[in-house]
């Protein structure tokens, strides 16, 4: 009591004024405190409810988001749990573990050889600093998803845990539309991919990245736990429903990508479970026919950003959607030829991510690429690593894809067979995270935490992985694709 009470009466106080940032920090730190112990024991299936939820903590310096916080504080919780208890070991998987850390320290001599970390909010001189960030909280997160194995019985909860959290952004932009006073709600529950029009006809066209992250949440969900062939069960017309209406989402949120994203992955999932060895696919392959022959020639009376989508296929759409869709492919194409000529410069050495405050200001007067470029924004996957990391950041990056790709495979064709169906779907989600990263759009500090969650999710699945055996792999030769 003489500790409780003087605490709720500095508590009162503060939420007198809850907006001063002296008062956020103060309450923020004693809900942590009285945080320490659902953490000690639940960090790990809380850290993969944060890893895809896109949860921005507004209140404090830089605005991280929640998976970030939750990344260091997991790894942590984890490093005392083992300390205290030999039994509480890490999963040790080197061929992983290797390729991150070199890539690491690359991330950091380029940070302290050009300018240092540079993050404006903790007081810095420079900008740019958050990139770093999110790069050593994908390193920490790996980590810390290695503190623990997944328990067998818990799968589909986890997996539900870790994919749905990309939902929650549209309960902002919702918000936005229905609470117009739901200010804190908007700011806490929103994603990246920000709800945004396009120009010059912002009136017409719209980017709406929460309908992208709900339609991407679903269906992954979906194909993790079932899929493709549990998604085509008639028996069970719910899981065919929501997949439709992923796929709808996606469709309305005027990202091109999206929409490309979910057909590769679909194409990869029907390889990979030898559908196209048995009489699902022609079935499926009709539906698809049926859906084009349904929407197709109506396209020009869709919605604008249903139109935008579709704008990489030939088909009619209204000539405003289809200017606007190319003048952002325009606008791709001249930041990479103003980017392009700086990569011989960075070979070696690369830029960072640190920029001056002068330079910022020059925003201002340059074109309309210009802040993009200052920024590291080139939308092209190599480019954003090249050009701040080098070819060491390239090496590096390139060394984990393909560890990542060796044991994502490895745990597909002799992993438990339990995990079958989540195994097959983590190899063709990084597979396609990977050709979409390098040939449609792609930023290195964005997208590396998208790689790590994979490879860390399947990690703690499947533990440390045992060297496969002659009979193993006699088994697998025999064994027809399912």
């Amino acid at each position: 009591m003489g500790l409780c009470l003087p605490l709720a009466v500095l508590l009162g106080y503060l939420l007198a004024e809850p907006l001063d940032s002296a008062s956020l920090g103060v309450i923020v730190f004693v809900l942590v405190i009285l945080g320490v112990p659902l953490l000690m024991k639940w960090h790990h299936p809380l850290l993969i409810l944060s890893w895809n939820a896109c949860v921005n903590l507004f209140f404090l310096p830089g605005s991280p988001g929640l998976w970030m916080v939750m990344a260091f504080a997991s790894l942590l919780f984890g490093l005392l749990s083992r300390s205290v208890n030999p039994d509480n070991r890490f999963i040790y998987v080197p061929t992983l573990v290797r390729p991150l850390l070199f890539l690491l320290a690359v991330v950091l001599v380029t940070a302290f050889t050009t300018g240092g970390l540079g993050v404006r909010a903790l007081g810095a001189e420079r900008f740019g600093g958050r990139g770093y960030f999110f790069i050593l909280a994908a390193v920490a997160g790996f980590f810390a998803f290695t503190s623990g194995r997944v328990p067998k019985e818990r799968v589909g909860f986890y997996l539900a845990l870790f994919f749905l959290g990309s939902t929650l952004p549209i309960i902002g932009t919702l918000s936005e539309s229905l609470i117009p006073k739901a200010y804190y709600l908007q700011l806490l529950l929103s994603s990246d991919l920000n709800t945004s029009p396009t120009d010059p006809f912002e009136s017409m066209v719209t980017h709406i990245g929460s309908l992208a992250a709900l339609g991407h949440g679903i269906y992954c969900i979906l194909l993790a736990r079932y899929g493709l062939r549990g998604v085509l069960d008639f028996s069970k017309p719910w899981r065919g429903i929501l997949f439709l209406v992923a796929a709808v989402a996606c469709l309305a949120c005027g990202f091109r990508g999206a929409i490309i994203l979910l057909g590769l992955m679909v194409i990869l999932l029907i390889y990979l479970e030898g559908l196209h060895r048995t009489q699902l696919l022609p079935l499926f392959l009709g539906l698809v026919l049926v859906a084009g022959f349904a929407v197709l020639p109506f396209a020009k009376q869709l919605p604008p950003s249903m139109q935008r989508t579709l704008s990489f296929l030939p088909v009619e759409i209204d000539p405003v959607v289809r200017q606007t869709a190319t003048a952002s492919s325009n606008w791709r194409i001249e930041i990479w030829k103003t980017v392009l000529p700086q990569v011989p410069r960075y070979l070696i050495k690369g830029k960072g991510y640190g920029v001056s405050p002068n330079d910022l200001y020059m925003t201002v007067f340059g074109d309309n690429t210009y802040g993009a470029v200052l920024n590291g924004d080139y939308h092209s996957g190599p480019l954003t690593l090249i050009i701040p990391f080098g070819i060491f950041g390239v090496i590096g990056f390139g060394w984990f894809v393909v560890a990542s790709l060796r044991y994502l495979l490895h745990s597909y064709r002799f992993g438990d067979p339990n995990l079958r169906t989540v195994n097959t779907f983590l190899l063709a989600a990084f597979i396609v995270q990977v050709v979409c990263y390098l040939a449609i759009f792609g930023n290195f500090y964005t997208d590396l935490p998208i790689f790590v969650g994979l490879i860390g999710l399947s990690v703690s699945l499947n533990g440390e992985l045992l060297p496969q055996t002659e009979q193993d792999i006699a088994e697998e030769a025999l064994e027809p694709a399912h």
